[in-house]
Formats: C-alpha cells, sequence, structure tokens
C-alpha cells in the first residue's frame, strides 16, 4: 500500500522492511522448537509417537486437573489427551502405558519411537 501510493496523507521517509522483523517475533515468542530434525514422514502407525504435557492451568477442569498430556502418531495425525491432576511421573507412565497397550491391540503395530517435548512449562 505504501509503495503503490494507496493511502492519501501517508508519508514515508525511509524504506520499511518487516520481513526480518516479522520471522524474528515469531520466533522470539517460542521457548524451544522441538523436532526440527529432517528426518523423513512415517511410513505406518506407531512407527513414532509424540508427547507434550501442558500445564499448569489457572482453572481447574470439571474432574480437578491441572494439566494435559498429549499423544500424537505423527503418521496418522490420531491424537488423544489425557487431563493430570499432577505432574508426576507415576501418573503419565500409568497414562502412556495405557494408551500403549490400547494402541498395540486397536493396530496390530509395534510402537517403535517415543518423543518427548521437554519444554518448560
Amino acid at each position: 500500500m505504501i509503495t503503490e501510493n494507496l493511502v492519501d496523507g501517508l508519508n514515508v521517509y525511509r524504506e520499511l522492511s518487516i520481513g526480518s522483523l516479522y520471522k524474528d517475533c515469531i520466533y522470539e515468542k517460542h521457548t524451544a522448537h522441538p523436532y526440527n530434525d529432517n528426518k523423513p514422514k512415517e511410513k505406518e502407525v506407531l512407527e513414532c509417537i509424540y508427547i507434550d504435557i501442558w500445564g499448569p492451568s489457572q482453572v481447574q477442569s470439571a474432574s480437578s486437573a491441572l494439566y494435559f498430556m498429549i499423544i500424537m502418531d505423527r503418521f496418522s495425525s490420531y491424537q488423544t489427551v489425557a487431563f493430570l491432576k499432577s505432574k508426576s511421573a507415576e501418573i503419565m507412565l500409568k497414562v502412556f502405558k495405557g494408551f500403549h497397550v490400547e494402541a498395540e491391540c486397536q493396530t496390530g503395530k509395534r510402537l517403535k519411537q517415543v518423543r518427548l517435548n521437554i519444554g518448560r512449562e
């Protein structure tokens, strides 16, 4: 709009470049950049699943949960969410084991790899 003089009364005395500024603002807001590898896409279900934990929430859920755990299969994009009352290893392991058994029974495939987002939430 500026370069084509589409706005009357808008005077710009120097060249504006927001491309790099915009990109820097986006990356600055990220605390981590997980999974930045150039690994080829999976070829079957349960080849690799991703787990991320979020929380604590400022508001408890109806079941008193403050955290949630997302488990995603990258090949199928299947996602499941578990609501957690605490971020303890025992609770997260119990949820993962339940998902693991159910997923292998339903698909007939074996889970090969698990990736975690070890963020600072």
